[in-house]
């Protein structure tokens, strides 16, 4: 009788095998984990940005967030339903403009009340707005985190850099002005600078106060990924949702130079 031979897999060959494909799948998870981390912090930025730019419509259309139906309103701005309390919308205090603080990941966001002062005729409007009494809304104040624990830093470059990067905080104030309607934006790194004291006109910088200067608030993806990070940039003399931007460090504008 001869012999049968059957062909099939040596042992060698088949370790190779489970050894090739091992590896494959294992760059795949790499790959697919890294992505979707990527994607996280890029979607932790644009909410961020868009978190920032709603603050301008809510500004803009104004909504009386008291909840009660008679309300008082003092000198300071401090709303309550004591004293010569009167119907919503008929208080001597206005809504003013929306407050943002961010602090390393932690945002909060609140409605601001003004209570008119003296002025002088002829002044600005930076010197009208200042002459108001401001306070924060207590009911309208709301907290988030900055998502897949990302948090704000200081660039590493350029404008604005600081070493270490964090951590990071800063104050945003929206205002309107009561006089003529338009949209002035203030930003200070202390948040707990009293709101009239963020009012500062022109672009300088004086104890932590920025005025109407460009700002450059970077977001640490604080490990989420290796990379380069990205940046909300609020325009000098911001006026709208559309002086909100997102960059990265490959956007090179004139005016932009900080590196996160």
């Amino acid at each position: 009788m001869g012999s049968s031979y059957k062909q099939g897999f040596t042992l060698i060959e088949t370790m190779l095998f489970l050894a090739i494909t091992g590896a494959l799948v294992v760059a795949v998870l790499i790959g697919t984990g890294a992505s979707i981390n990527i994607q996280r912090y890029h979607d932790s930025v644009t909410s961020l940005k868009s978190l920032i730019q709603k603050q301008y419509s809510d500004t803009v259309n104004v909504q009386n967030q008291a909840q009660t139906t008679n309300i008082s309103c003092d000198s300071s701005a401090n709303v309550g339903t004591s004293g010569d309390a009167k119907p919503r919308g008929q208080s001597s205090c206005v809504v003013m403009g929306k407050h943002i603080t961010i602090d390393q990941s932690t945002i909060t966001t609140s409605t601001v009340i003004g209570h008119e002062g003296g002025v002088p005729a002829g002044s600005s409007e930076v010197d009208l707005m200042k002459s108001y009494n401001l306070a924060t809304l207590p009911s309208s104040t709301e907290t988030s985190q900055l998502e897949w624990g990302a948090q704000i830093s200081w660039p590493v470059s350029g404008g604005g850099f600081r070493n270490p990067t964090t951590p990071r905080a800063i104050s945003i104030l929206i205002i309107r002005s009561p006089q003529s309607g338009e949209i002035y934006t203030f930003t200070a790194d202390d948040v707990n600078t009293p709101l009239k004291s963020v009012i500062v006109a022109g672009l300088g910088v004086t104890g932590g106060i920025y005025a109407q200067s460009q700002r450059t608030v970077c977001v640490d993806s604080n490990g989420l990924f290796t990379g380069n990070n990205m940046a909300i940039s609020i325009n000098a003399y911001a006026t709208s949702a559309n002086d909100i931007e997102t960059r990265s460090n490959n956007l090179n504008l004139p005016g932009f130079d900080s590196k996160c």
